[in-house]
């Protein structure tokens, strides 16, 4: 049996462990000239509240980066936990293509013009300030300039945990 590198057993000792650490589902969306694309992510992360800022790493082969990149603005569906499937459409798990996954579920706009999901927890609409790369991944931080929450009546989240999609109770 072959020995792995050591890196790559960082590496894979590095996804086993962020595996561990439950984080909230969410749906990116944008549209604009570059077209309309979505993306499943669990990496989101606020940043600060003055002026609201939220950090997405994303994978550099991912087919958003350059959509977004020219798109510039987005809008972060914070989903519920009765959202499952969209999670799933989103993430290429049902083999949908980037169209389709739009067509199985309900879509109104922000102020922005940018898609937001029906059904959602939060939606958090904003404009990329900048960008960073490191490693495999870019780094985007987003300023947030229109927030809607829903929270009537009080909704469980969507958390991936060990590489399931679970309900936050």
């Amino acid at each position: 049996m072959a020995k792995n590198h050591p890196a790559q057993t960082l590496q894979q000792d590095f996804r086993n462990a962020m595996a561990s650490c439950a984080a909230g589902v969410h749906v990116i969306t944008t549209d604009g000239e570059a077209g309309r694309y979505g993306i499943t992510m669990t990496a989101v992360t606020s940043i600060t509240d003055e002026p609201p800022t939220v950090m997405l790493c994303i994978n550099r082969r991912s087919a958003i980066i350059p959509i977004i990149s020219a798109n510039r603005h987005l809008c972060i569906n914070v989903l519920s936990a009765v959202q499952r499937d969209v999670a799933e459409h989103f993430a290429g798990i049902t083999k949908l293509s980037p169209e389709e996954r739009f067509e199985y579920h309900i879509w109104h706009r922000g102020q922005n013009g940018q898609l937001q999901i029906e059904g959602a927890l939060a939606h958090l609409h904003g404009k990329i300030i900048a960008k960073h790369e490191i490693g495999t991944h870019d780094v985007f931080y987003v300023e947030i300039d229109e927030i809607r929450v829903h929270d009537n009546p009080p909704t469980p989240a969507l958390v991936y945990f060990r590489r399931n999609f679970n309900q936050l109770i």
